[in-house]
């Protein structure tokens, strides 16, 4: 058993197998949308539409927290990634 090539670089490229042994991509999203929203919300608040602003302020945050939750989750698949043993004769993932 081997520890499966990081980023599949030792695979070529027509390799049905590249794909399957790559690392798991990172969320491409960010917290600056759900920054912007909350500030945006404060603004709002503070600006006399308080409904509004409540609303812009739990908007960002669930945003965030899903972003957060995203961002765990890829990490924790990375990090199982980075564990794995893949078995030369079956290539089996361990």
């Amino acid at each position: 058993m081997t520890i499966p090539s990081r980023e599949g670089a030792s695979l070529p490229s027509e390799s049905p197998l590249k794909k399957k042994y790559a690392p798991p991509d990172r969320p491409r999203i960010s917290y600056g949308a759900a920054l912007i929203a909350v500030v945006a919300g404060v603004l709002t608040v503070t600006g006399g539409a308080v409904g509004f602003g409540l609303l812009l302020i739990a908007g960002g945050a669930g945003w965030g927290a899903l972003v957060c939750k995203a961002t765990r989750y890829v990490d924790a698949e990375r990090a199982k990634w980075e564990r794995a043993h893949v078995c030369l004769a079956c290539t089996g993932t361990f």
